[in-house]
């Protein structure tokens, strides 16, 4: 007898439900989009000396990510 594997199992059960509530999610991914969230706009709106540290900041955990990323792949 075939023993099945949970972890196939689980996966497949995992994208069902996903695929189930695309529409809700995509929805509330365009509400958050629509609030401004994922824009830099604050960025803009902050001051001269606060954009320079946030910027550095966003370089820095970029670089530390595609570094770790690199490193794992060995």
């Amino acid at each position: 007898m075939i023993q099945p594997s949970w972890k196939k199992i689980l996966i497949g059960f995992a994208v069902i439900l996903l695929l189930s509530r695309s529409g809700k999610i995509l929805q509330s991914l365009s509400k958050l989009n629509g609030g401004g969230i994922l824009t830099l706009e604050p960025l803009r709106q902050s001051p001269e000396r606060a954009r320079f540290y946030i910027t550095l900041a966003l370089f820095v955990l970029a670089f530390v990510t595609i570094f770790s990323l690199l490193k794992k792949r060995k």
